[in-house]
């Protein structure tokens, strides 16, 4: 009993802690007796949560982690309140601070997990890996001694990862090569959240992946680096296309940073609201634009969240641009990180964002944060999706959550098979595999399929449609039934039926596949030019330049 005594008094004494900051920080308008009964249910809830935490650290049949069980207390705490509420440990509070920053110590590639092999997948210019000669393709077998077979990815990560300034040893094997050692020292990486940007058919096109503490300065530069571009070319851009598809969002002041390129100084950007007066504030921009007239499309789709929609509905409700493809997520809380004891730290819901025009961002779902205790007073509803709001030029916008374009683009979706070729790494060592026997930069995609059927077959590569997994799992548990004999044919002729849909699919998405080899095989030699190609077939990117391309018609939907 009396090795969980120190925990005990741990936990009972940050109970105390939140007891005394709950009464500190009760809301002023709080009548008195309204006070006191909050502070009153704070104690009691504090008290009794202790009370179990000591009978079931001490008395539960079998032996506990006392530190997991404070954890998992924490987290049931948060859980009913909202999927962003959570407690970080301290490596999750490490791994935060890394995304935010975009910086990390390291040696500058990415890897993956393929047939059991760990392979680089990138190599970030400029930095260690990139420097010692390391390449896309290598196989790491060995670090710092420690062999990788059987070792998870996350493992791999941890091993690569450590103190800047540090030496690690990797051990590689690359195709026509064999064993080849590096010697390195990790260095701070700091990663550029621009994940590509130049002038694409006379557009500039910068795609921003999140909002770090740099992404002002990348897109800074991107702009830079078209006007560049564009001067050597002897015309201007035609229009900027800033992408913001799959960009989960980042830093609210990164948001107003980015917005400030190309909205006028002093313009609203977003308002946030918390539960007390004194929380709402509204944040504009302090800078002149650099790019304040030039046409501007932003791309989004239904994972662009967070700070990526607070650009995109500043940008919409000053008429600055046109938004393209989706309705965005619809996350609109803001995450404030309070720093907590032992590295750790609380990510708190403390308020909500709220675009220029008053649009809620956030997606309010009916009972999406309901719990058995019902923690939470059921919130006011903003509408139902059709409650309207005006922009500067009186165009009308809609709520509901999220930002709704102002022109809908589905981006056609990828058949489960080539997404599962993605998935299994099939197209990634097939295109080594090509690279190592001298295929060129632009191969020919019809004719790598044939040599793609023959590679998938020595990998024993097989795909089950997702209605055939179904089948199996029901013939699993089926016992032959009533029927018996013409039961079994039935099946057995829906298995066949099954099968013959599996090979159509299979045929269907080969020109797909085609296309997806050949810009995969590019990426190895130009990642850039990989990236080109794939803009070339996208429509969102098509419906941008159409639109910024017609004068007219871009002044029609800003000023209807």
């Amino acid at each position: 009993m009396k090795q969980h005594s120190g925990d005990h008094r741990l936990f009972m004494a940050c109970a105390a802690a939140l007891v005394i900051v709950f009464h500190l920080y009760s809301p002023p308008s709080l009548s008195a007796k309204a006070a006191d009964d909050r502070y009153f249910s704070a104690v009691k809830g504090i008290e009794l949560l202790g009370d179990v935490y000591r009978e079931v650290a001490e008395n539960y049949v079998d032996t506990l982690s006392i530190s997991r069980l404070s954890y998992s207390a924490i987290d049931g705490m948060l859980e009913p309140l909202d999927p962003y509420t959570v407690f970080l440990d301290e490596e999750q509070s490490r791994e935060l601070g890394e995304l935010t920053n975009s910086q990390y110590a390291g040696i500058g590639i990415t890897i993956a997990s393929i047939e059991g092999s760990i392979f680089v997948t990138s190599v970030e210019k400029g930095w260690p890996a990139a420097k010692a000669g390391m390449r896309v393709g290598d196989r790491i077998t060995e670090i710092n001694g420690v062999q990788l077979k059987k070792k998870s990815l996350d493992r791999v990560r941890e091993l690569i990862k450590g103190n800047a300034g540090v030496p690690l040893a990797l051990a590689v094997a690359r195709r026509n090569s064999g064993r080849l050692t590096f010697r390195l020292l990790r260095e701070e990486i700091r990663l550029s959240t621009v994940t590509f940007s130049g002038l694409v058919d006379g557009f500039g096109y910068i795609g921003l992946e999140s909002f770090g503490t740099r992404s002002f300065e990348d897109v800074q530069k991107a702009l830079a680096g078209i006007r560049e571009e564009a001067a050597h070319s002897g015309s201007p851009p035609k229009g900027i296309i800033l992408d913001l598809r799959e960009n989960p969002g980042g830093l609210l002041d990164a948001a107003v940073d980015v917005t400030s390129l190309f909205v006028p100084e002093e313009s609203p950007v977003v308002s946030i609201r918390g539960r007390s007066a004194g929380s709402t504030k509204s944040y504009t921009t302090k800078r002149p634009p650099e790019e304040s007239d030039i046409p501007l499309a932003i791309l989004i789709n239904a994972r662009s969240a967070s700070a990526a929609e607070i650009v995109s509905g500043a940008v919409q409700d000053l008429d600055r641009g046109i938004l393209i493809g989706e309705r965005s997520f619809g996350k609109g809380l803001v995450q404030s990180v309070i720093n907590l004891p032992y590295d750790s730290a609380l990510k708190l819901t403390t308020a909500k964002y709220y675009t220029p025009s008053g649009r809620l961002i956030q997606k309010e779902e009916n009972g999406a944060l309901a719990s058995a205790r019902d923690v939470l007073t059921p919130p006011k509803r903003h509408g139902d999706g059709h409650e309207v709001f005006r922009t500067a030029a009186k165009r009308k916008v809609y709520g509901g959550g999220g930002i709704a374009p102002d022109i809908t683009v589905e981006a056609p979706g990828e058949s489960a098979y080539l997404d599962q070729l993605r998935y299994r790494g099939m197209l990634f060592l097939f295109s080594l595999e090509q690279a190592a026997s001298g295929v060129g930069a632009s191969p020919d995609s019809a004719a790598l399929m044939p040599a793609f059927n023959h590679f998938l077959e020595n990998h024993d590569f097989s795909y089950r449609s997702a209605d055939q997994k179904r089948f199996d799992l029901f013939m699993e548990s089926f016992d032959g039934g009533e029927g018996g004999k013409k039961s079994l044919q039935v099946l057995e002729a829906g298995r066949d039926e099954l099968e013959r849909l599996r090979k159509m699919e299979v045929a269907g998405a080969a020109e797909d596949v085609a296309v997806a080899l050949r810009e995969e095989i590019v990426r190895l030699c130009d990642p850039k030019a990989a990236r080109r190609l794939e803009l070339a077939r996208d429509p969102l990117f098509r419906k941008a330049a159409e639109v910024l391309s017609a004068p007219r018609q871009y002044a029609r939907l800003l000023r209807p």
